[in-house]
């Protein structure tokens, strides 16, 4: 019953209240202005004039009236026929005799280089024919030699040293072979060298590499080695 009674009054406050009118507002009349007046456009008539060509060809055309009244007023020319020939005297032209074909021989390549060839061939015989004319035509020198002055040697210009007893003692002398022999021993003595610093150079390189494995292995297993972990709170 409560519940009722306040719907009630509810609905009695509704009803009592007044109620409001809407007021109506019309919008306002837009602003024209000025009205709008179209400007007439003036009226242009357009006058038609005569192209560039066009005095050029009339005075052509009034040219070719010209021509065509002038070959109208000339007189028609006569048709003439010609006379029939007379048949009863034919005259043919003589007949011409032509020679006959004059045969010529072929001129082949191969026949102008077997004929150059053989021109060559025949040049290259004369002459070694004239040089066995000439070579078996013997003809002696004049002997000369008995008139000349006899052969003398000539002392060598090489120093010599005498020793004390007057005796003749020559230079000391190297040979090419005891030169060869001391410089491929100064060569060989340089490859060994060589070699045997490679050999240690490479002795060096196997000991650091080694040295280095031995490292990286030690590294490894330290690497691999199991840490416990503390327990967590």
């Amino acid at each position: 019953t409560l519940f009722r009674s306040k719907n009630r009054l509810r609905k009695l406050i509704r009803e009592e209240e007044p109620e409001e009118v809407p007021v109506i507002k019309a919008t306002p009349m837009p602003h024209y202005g000025v009205p709008f007046k179209p400007k007439v456009p003036d009226l242009r008539v357009v006058e038609a004039e005569p192209f560039s060509f066009y005095s050029r060809d009339q005075e052509r055309l009034a040219q070719k009236e010209k021509k065509l009244e002038e070959l109208r007023k000339e007189e028609v020319p006569t048709f003439k026929a010609l006379p029939l020939p007379d048949f009863e005297e034919v005259s043919l032209p003589e007949k011409q005799k032509k020679s006959p074909t004059h045969l010529e021989p072929f001129i082949l390549r191969a026949e102008e280089r077997a004929a150059r060839k053989l021109q060559r061939w025949k040049q290259q015989m004369e002459e070694e024919l004239k040089q066995q004319k000439e070579a078996a035509c013997f003809k002696a020198r004049p002997n000369v030699v008995i008139h000349q002055e006899p052969f003398v040697p000539k002392r060598d210009s090489r120093l010599l040293s005498e020793n004390l007893s007057g005796s003749v003692v020559a230079e000391s002398f190297e040979l090419a072979t005891e030169r060869r022999a001391k410089e491929r021993q100064g060569f060989e003595k340089r490859v060994a060298e060589k070699e045997a610093l490679k050999e240690k150079m490479d002795e060096e390189y196997r000991l650091r590499m080694e040295e280095q494995e031995k490292q990286c292995l030690a590294q490894e297993r330290q690497e691999m080695v199991h840490k416990a972990q503390p327990d967590r709170k």
